[in-house]
């Protein structure tokens, strides 16, 4: 059974929204008036592709997915109120796009591995009717 997350608010909102599923996210993209080329984050002031600034750029959703490329269990919080252990990854969105980081909803390192695909999906905050984005093996974010 999973938890839908229709109403609750994103985080980040220039970064990502929910999906019609109401569990997995949305990334938003601009896409460049010059080239096409799509940018993330949305908010980016210029194309890496091409240079051209982003001020007219429309912006574009697309199913939060990725390959995962590393990971590292933390043990230690990096930051005040960060729950450990917990896996941050380098992600490849989409086939070509850019690498960020993001981080697991696992904390078994057991069941990840290098070159698989993820699945973005809404992760509820302790702070109330906010969600931020957790990324899952694209099996089980499918169940």
């Amino acid at each position: 059974m999973t938890l839908d997350l229709r109403g609750y608010q994103p985080r980040h909102p220039t970064l990502y929204q929910l999906a019609a599923d109401g569990e997995s996210l949305d990334f938003v993209f601009a896409q460049c008036p010059a080239c096409g080329h799509l940018a993330f984050p949305a908010d980016a002031p210029g194309c890496s592709h091409c240079g051209d600034p982003m001020k007219e750029a429309a912006r574009i959703t697309r199913p939060g997915a990725g390959t995962l490329l590393e990971f590292v269990t933390l043990h230690v919080p990096l930051l005040p109120g960060m729950q450990v252990p917990r896996i941050a990854a380098d992600i490849r969105l989409g086939e070509d796009g850019p690498i960020e980081e993001g981080v697991m909803v696992t904390t078994d390192e057991s069941q990840l591995r290098v070159g698989m695909p993820l699945r973005a999906v809404a992760h509820p905050l302790p702070e109330g009717e906010v969600f931020d984005c957790r990324f899952v093996p694209a099996t089980e974010a499918q169940r």
